[in-house]
């Protein structure tokens, strides 16, 4: 069997995957990308069926990346509404794309990511026992491995496994006194189907076969976390910390495998407790790349949860955090439409790049100079350009030419000049 990604990184071989992601990045050396890979600090998802013109890096010494969430369900969403949310997430260089679709048209939508479009694509797998069985609680532990090998085997990046969920765990969590029990789709159908068929969790159970089928097509896992806090007041609690513990055992054998592994964080936290969370989950997972959904700061901001969810991004990364995964204003309430994506990517990306200016990489500080320099002589189509959003800049200038409404002449550039 041809050697994974990682294996190759520990024998030296740089592979296109390799040497593309680092001429993305502002690592002073390739040995020390290399070196990064092998201690399991930094990923780049690639599967070997997929070939795309560029990859990433995602981890230590890395830019902070952001992921898209979209997909077509059964009975609320449009194939093309969410090809055209994929189309967006090209536009605004979204470096990843997670395809949570469920349902008949499920499949298709996926290779069609794969195909046709370049940013990293994860998926998954668990959803689609939904789509096989009327009840998903029917399902048999090879079920469970068969859909993980038919995404990989179509092409997928990374794929989400929720295998820290344990009988010990679910057990614990009868004892609890959380608000929000499970609030992952993924981890709460694992839950239900346990606590159905009184059965160890067969991601957990099988773990070695889950890396032998993605050791066969070199794609990455990233293992999820059943019991990330769905409320602030669930943050820190204990289920959430042995899930954590647990994860980081599953990632080591991972690694063992030639696998490359993310680790998924928590979604709903404290401002004042994100640093520490990312802290101590980096410090528990042997500094791996991690992936966190937001987090979120409060649980009252519907309607504005990219808001709240981009400003515990950005605390999240300057703790360390290596991946945001993207949260829009639909989130809580329906399925987001193409504004609400739109709307998310932007925020997220603003987020992610504050946060490479503060970990000093020049590229993101030198658009921010750019900027400067623009605005310093008052020329608006070079501001409009250099705008994350070029398209809601213009359209807020209209028709002003080389007026501001703010100020007049009163203006302090103008004034100071």
């Amino acid at each position: 069997m041809e050697n994974t990604l990682l294996e190759k990184a520990q024998k030296g071989e740089l592979s296109y995957e390799i040497k593309s992601a680092f001429e993305n990045e502002e690592i002073p050396a390739m040995e020390i990308l290399l070196k990064n890979i092998v201690e399991g600090k930094t990923v780049i998802p690639a599967n070997k069926k997929r070939k795309r013109n560029k990859y990433y890096a995602i981890g230590k010494d890395c830019t902070v990346k952001i992921n898209a969430n979209i997909g077509v369900t059964g009975s609320y969403s449009s194939f093309d509404k969410e090809l055209k949310k994929a189309e967006l997430c090209e536009k605004y260089n979204v470096e990843s794309v997670m395809d949570l679709s469920c349902g008949t048209f499920a499949k298709r939508f996926r290779e069609k990511l794969i195909n046709e479009f370049s940013f990293i694509v994860g998926s998954v797998p668990i959803y689609d026992l939904s789509v096989k069985f009327k009840d998903f609680t029917k399902a048999k532990p090879k079920d469970f491995l068969e859909v993980l090998e038919e995404h990989v085997e179509t092409g997928v990046d990374f794929v989400t496994i929720h295998a820290g969920i344990n009988r010990e765990l679910v057990e614990k969590l009868k004892d609890k006194n959380r608000l929000l029990n499970i609030v992952s789709r993924g981890g709460s159908m694992i839950y239900k189907w346990m606590e159905t068929n009184n059965f160890e969790n067969p991601y957990f159970e099988y773990f070695e076969d889950v890396l032998k089928i993605l050791k066969k097509y070199d794609a990455t896992i990233s293992i999820g976390d059943a019991f990330r806090p769905g409320c602030i007041q669930d943050a820190g609690e204990e289920l959430q910390v042995r899930e954590t513990y647990i994860v980081s055992k599953l990632a080591e054998k991972a690694r063992e495998y030639g696998i490359q592994v993310i680790i998924e964080g928590p979604g709903h936290v404290r401002a004042n407790e994100i640093y520490w969370t990312v802290k101590m989950i980096k410090k528990i997972c042997k500094d791996a790349p991690l992936y966190v959904l937001g987090p979120l700061t409060t649980d009252i901001a519907a309607g504005y949860d990219h808001i709240s969810g981009s400003m515990g991004a950005l605390i999240a990364s300057l703790a360390g955090a290596d991946f945001l995964c993207y949260v829009t204003p639909a989130e809580h309430l329906r399925l987001p439409d193409l504004e609400d994506v739109k709307e998310g990517i932007i925020a997220f990306k603003i987020a992610a790049h504050s946060a490479n200016i503060a970990r000093g990489f020049r590229k993101s500080i030198e658009k921010d100079i750019e900027m400067s320099l623009a605005r310093r002589e008052l020329n608006w189509e070079k501001i409009i350009n250099l705008s994350i959003d070029p398209e809601k800049t213009k359209r807020y200038r209209g028709e002003l030419h080389n007026t501001c409404t703010m100020c007049g002449e009163l203006c302090a550039i103008k004034n100071s000049s």
